[in-house]
Order: C-alpha cells, then sequence, then structure tokens
C-alpha cells in the first residue's frame, strides 16, 4: 500500500502555524498533504465544513489520515459518519465531542454550541476510524481539561496527554510536534 494521504483539517481560527511543519515534514517523508480551508470564527457551521470536505470527498478513503485541530475534530468525525467514510487513522489535536463554554468568548460559544457527537456516530466511529489518536495538554485555554480527558475515551482513540503543549493553534506558538509524526508512521 502506498504512503497514506495526510489531511490536514484546521478550526476556529484557521490552519495553525504546526500544520506548516506537518505540511513540510510528512510531504519530505513521501506523502500527499492536504491542508483544505475551511469556514474561520462567526462563519463556521457544520454545513459550510460539510461544503469543504465534500470538494475533497474522493480523496477520503482507506489510505487516508486526518490530523484534526480543535473544532476540525467534530466536523470531520461527522462528515465521516454522515457519508459513511473509513480512513487508515485519525489523530486529534485539542479535540472535543460536545459543547463547553468558554467564559468572555461569545463568539467561539456560538459557534461550539450546536457541536454534539451523537450517540449513532459515536456508535459508527470504529467501523470507520483504523486506528485514532487523541492528543491533548493540561494547560488548554480554550477546551475544559475535563472535556479534552474524556474525548478519547469516547471516541475509542489511545489517549495522548503531552504536558505544557496548550491548544496547539495559532496562540500557543507551537511549531513542532514530532509525536505526531512518529504516531502517523505506525498507522
Amino acid at each position: 500500500m502506498s504512503k497514506p494521504t495526510i489531511f490536514l483539517v484546521h478550526g476556529y481560527n484557521g490552519t495553525p502555524k504546526i500544520f506548516n511543519y506537518f505540511k513540510e515534514t510528512f510531504e519530505q517523508n513521501g506523502h500527499e498533504v492536504v491542508i483544505p480551508q475551511f469556514p474561520t470564527q462567526t462563519d463556521i457551521t457544520i454545513d459550510s465544513y460539510f461544503a469543504v470536505f465534500d470538494q475533497y470527498k474522493t480523496g477520503l478513503n482507506d489510505n487516508t489520515i486526518i490530523i484534526a485541530h480543535s473544532i476540525g475534530n467534530i466536523m470531520s468525525l461527522k462528515y465521516l459518519c454522515k457519508n459513511n467514510i473509513a480512513i487508515r487513522g485519525y489523530v486529534s489535536l485539542a479535540g472535543f465531542g460536545e459543547p463547553f463554554i468558554n467564559e468572555g468568548r461569545d463568539d467561539l460559544n456560538n459557534v461550539i454550541a450546536p457541536l454534539r457527537l451523537t450517540d449513532e456516530e459515536l456508535a459508527k466511529l470504529p467501523e470507520l476510524i483504523g486506528k485514532a489518536y487523541s492528543i491533548y495538554s493540561d494547560d488548554d485555554h480554550i477546551v475544559p481539561f475535563d472535556i479534552l480527558k474524556k474525548y478519547p475515551t469516547i471516541i475509542g482513540a489511545k489517549d495522548c496527554l503531552i504536558s505544557g503543549i496548550g491548544h496547539m493553534g495559532k496562540k500557543s506558538g507551537l511549531e513542532e510536534l514530532p509525536e505526531v509524526v512518529d504516531i502517523v508512521n505506525n498507522i
């Protein structure tokens, strides 16, 4: 089997800096890397994310690994479930499967309020995702720790707590995450 295609799915604020590292590293390792441009901030809806996913649907298959950040996680999993698409692997960065409140961030709270993985979707995930990993931190300034900690359990992913890496988005300034490269090499 050829090297899997890597889909990088961003979250609320757009493409995080860490995606540049992933793109460069995975392309050097012979992977095709796709970084769709999804809606950001208050333009985010399930339908708007799905419209972008639809443009790449033929590239999502059993030789695809999705690496998703924050809101990109729930959107990716909902899309796979809705379209019954099986993939080779999935790596979550700061993923969550239910809404939460972030004090002082009504813009963000309004976007995530309707986002929840349903029981039907959770039951379907094991047949759609080959290997799954959930990376999160103990100092995430966006998603509450209890929700981050719960996510790998509800989606059936390997729990990967990495201390001190924040939300892994633009504000964290994270430039490298070799743990993700190691995980992808083992999927």
